[in-house]
């Protein structure tokens, strides 16, 4: 298979049955609408993301194969390479301008494929969309195709970003064609963008207020660090742990729990926030507020040391290992030292920030593809994105302060 030649109904089939009912056995899969029934396609499907398994979610429930534009690294796994191709992906280097892009994705239009996007360009650790990256509107423009905005809710409550393991409840998917040919012909790209926004839209948490669903599992607040590291009552940064059920600061031994309804509760003290969404709300303002409040600086440098693995590509080959050691902080600056040398990574100067699942660290640097391996279950790749937005957005309100 490619862009140009899509499997047949039978190869679909034999490759889709068992996915779809591995998927039904771990949740109860409801689709509530399905406007792709009769669709012919070339036309676009736009999704929110939560999952892993998003892709085969919505491949599982329409007749058409989806060709998905699919983030650059994925392809630099000699496997995965050969199996994305096969399925007709589309190579994408994230949050960077990519032509090669647009002629593939002009190229599955010529040959009446179903475009699959994820706006977001990554999942979301908490139920609630990421800003959609602006080139879609434009990309959605040019295209000029019918647009299907499916909707899955339940899936981060099923298996979030920052969690170990499935939790067994129900997943509904929607499939709603939103827009036809010629839609967006008289509108500029900022209004497409903000109506992409509002069809995006889902907070999981919101949805599940109504719904009141659980979703079980063993060790249901395992490793809700990866998300959440600053802790509400002492405002320590880096000494919270999760444990069964629990969740719990080590500096003030505030301590909540993590429901099956994906909620926090206590029975003796003060919840600051009662979902993990609110909760990185306010971790957010408090980073952005004490960034470069010197007060806090021994605070972020205890907390911002993780041992890691460090990865470099080039010329869109495989990763190779460059070294084991450690990641620490310093001003606008990650330095990774291992025994054998001292790398400094001016995050100013980095393109391309992003996570892949929820502990590879992707930049561009100098002209080169590196990532960082958080290889301990607990250590949070996310706070360090959250330090490298930091550095960029300084670094952004500097040239617009001199310029």
């Amino acid at each position: 298979m490619s862009i140009e030649n899509k499997p047949g109904q039978f190869t679909k089939s034999l490759l889709l049955t068992p996915i779809r009912l591995f998927i039904e056995s771990r949740s109860d899969i409801v689709i509530e609408r399905n406007d792709t029934i009769g669709l012919k396609p070339p036309y676009v499907i736009i999704s929110n993301h939560v999952n892993n398994w998003d892709p085969l979610f919505l491949n599982c429930y329409i007749d058409e194969p989806i060709c998905y534009i699919a983030g650059e690294p994925l392809f630099r796994h000699p496997l995965l390479k050969h199996v994305l191709n096969y399925a007709g992906a589309i190579r994408k280097t994230k949050f960077t301008n990519d032509t090669s892009t647009i002629r593939n994705v002009l190229k599955a239009k010529k040959h009446n494929r179903v475009i699959g996007i994820f706006p977001e360009g990554n999942r979301n650790w908490d139920g609630v969309n990421e800003p959609i990256i602006y080139s879609t509107a434009k990309l959605i423009k040019l295209l000029n195709l019918p647009v299907v905005v499916a909707k899955i809710k339940g899936g981060y409550l099923s298996h979030p970003r920052w969690g170990d393991g499935h939790r067994k409840g129900k997943i509904i998917i929607s499939f709603e064609k939103k827009w036809d040919y010629g839609d967006f012909n008289d509108l500029n790209i900022d209004d497409i963008h903000q109506q992409l926004t509002e069809a995006m839209h889902h907070d999981e948490m919101a949805w599940q207020s109504e719904q009141h669903l659980t979703y079980e599992a063993r060790h249901p607040a395992h490793y809700l660090e990866r998300l959440l590291f600053i802790c509400p009552h002492c405002h320590t940064p880096g000494d919270l742990h999760s444990s069964g059920d629990q969740f719990k600061c080590f500096t003030c031994n505030y301590q909540v729990k993590y429901t099956p309804f994906g909620t926090f509760e206590s029975s003796i003290q003060k919840v600051y926030f009662n979902t993990p969404h609110k909760w990185k709300v306010w971790q957010e303002s408090v980073i952005e507020q004490h960034f470069r409040d010197f007060s806090w600086k021994s605070a972020w440098e205890t907390c911002l040391k993780d041992p890691v693995r460090l990865y470099r590509s080039n010329d869109k080959n495989p990763f190779k290992l460059i070294g084991e050691g450690t990641i620490t902080w310093q001003e606008q600056q990650f330095i990774f030292q291992s025994d054998q040398k001292v790398i400094n990574f001016d995050f100013t100067q980095a393109e391309g920030v992003n996570i892949q699942f929820h502990h590879k660290l992707d930049f561009l640097y100098d002209g080169d593809f590196y990532r960082m391996v958080f290889y301990q279950p607990r250590s949070s790749a996310y706070k360090w994105l959250q330090f490298a937005k930091q550095i960029q957005k300084q670094k952004a309100l500097g040239v617009m302060e001199h310029g």
